[in-house]
């Protein structure tokens, strides 16, 4: 049987029962005498872990979220981020243990599974998630922080990158160089990060009074090589006007586009320039080498354990004063890193003589 069906027979949530048989505070000492003792003449005592493993640890759990791998099979962003979140556990005095969820699978045997490691508390890197998601997480039993992703209408606590804000100092450095007319590489696969970058781009254009053109937001695929296709095809269009430059959801498109580009005899930036956003490694290697906007992985990862910190230091507190079976209650806080624009060769100056001559 599982602990769903187990906790049933017994009259107890799924989560009751894992505080029971963890020996965590939650539940009144009657229901906890009561359980324990019907859990022992249904023959499931080996379900009763030991006292000595109900000690706190001094573990967090670090989950990783896939809700389709397409993000995160790709670019497995997390691992660059494992090496400053290690570290700043080790400060705290903690381990990390790594976890994977995949919605692909049913998700409530998984979320036991995190409730079963004995962790003070969990980062949820959350790329993939969508808002509806995040229900699942009402059945855990530790605090946690949600990590690339703002959620902005849950009351969860959460570190995210401040995309709006990169979209702005993308397009800023543009107008900077001369460029009125700026298009969009949209990616087919949405997560909230590219929606907030889309946003972010329609805004910057009525910042700066420039004119938001449909046919100049192309959507490609997310893969380099899928992006590599898309706009091949677009740019084999007869009918076809290129804006002055791009901004893109991420440097993979980028990268698809400067390839197509490339192919097809346009020059990067003396026709076109390009801006991506992640600074991913390829960036450095591109040709030209790739202008895009960067995000400080030490800064998300110290801000995500920090935080993380706060809420377990927060719940230990509360349960001090109020008594072990009350849960902690904390005013939840969104957190967004600042991002920074890193210059390489993608973007040329659009001298006016040029500007001139494509308006005739």
């Amino acid at each position: 049987m599982t602990n769903k069906e187990i906790a049933s027979q017994v009259g107890v949530s799924p989560a009751a029962l894992s505080l029971i048989i963890n020996h965590k505070p939650g539940v009144s000492e009657a229901t906890r005498s009561r359980v324990l003792n019907e859990l022992k003449e249904l023959g499931y005592e080996h379900l009763i872990k030991s006292s000595a493993a109900a000690e706190p640890s001094n573990n967090l759990c670090f989950i990783i979220y896939k809700r389709h791998g397409e993000i995160l099979d790709l670019h497995p962003f997390f691992l660059l981020l494992m090496e400053n979140i290690e570290s700043r556990a080790r400060s705290y005095g903690y381990n990390i243990l790594l976890s994977t969820i995949d919605k692909r699978r049913p998700v409530e045997p998984q979320i036991e599974r995190i409730n079963e490691l004995n962790s003070q508390g969990a980062i949820i890197f959350a790329t993939e998630m969508f808002d509806e998601d995040m229900d699942a997480f009402s059945a855990i039993q530790i605090p946690f922080v949600a990590l690339d992703n703002d959620f902005t209408r849950l009351s969860c606590n959460s570190v995210s990158i401040n995309n709006q804000m990169g979209t702005y100092q993308a397009i800023d450095y543009l107008v900077r160089n001369g460029h009125r007319n700026i298009g969009y590489l949209k990616s087919q696969t949405r997560i909230s990060s590219f929606r907030e970058r889309h946003s972010g781009y329609e805004n910057a254009l009525k910042h700066f009074s420039l004119a938001f053109l449909p046919e100049h937001i192309w959507t490609v695929h997310y893969t380099e090589e899928g992006s590599y296709r898309d706009i091949r095809k677009i740019l084999d269009s007869p009918s076809l006007t290129l804006p002055d430059a791009f901004v893109c959801d991420d440097d993979t498109t980028a990268v698809g586009f400067i390839r197509a580009c490339s192919e097809k005899g346009i020059r990067i930036p003396e026709d076109i320039s390009i801006i991506g956003f992640n600074d991913r490694p390829t960036c450095e290697v591109t040709s030209p080498p790739l202008t895009s906007v960067n995000v400080s992985k030490r800064a998300f990862a110290v801000e995500a354990v920090d935080e993380l910190m706060r809420l377990i230091q927060d719940a230990d507190r509360q349960a001090a004063e109020n008594g072990p079976e009350k849960r902690w209650e904390s005013r939840s806080r969104k957190i967004r890193i600042g991002t920074k624009l890193i210059v390489r060769e993608s973007v040329g100056r659009k001298s006016a003589e040029r500007q001139s001559a494509k308006r005739q």
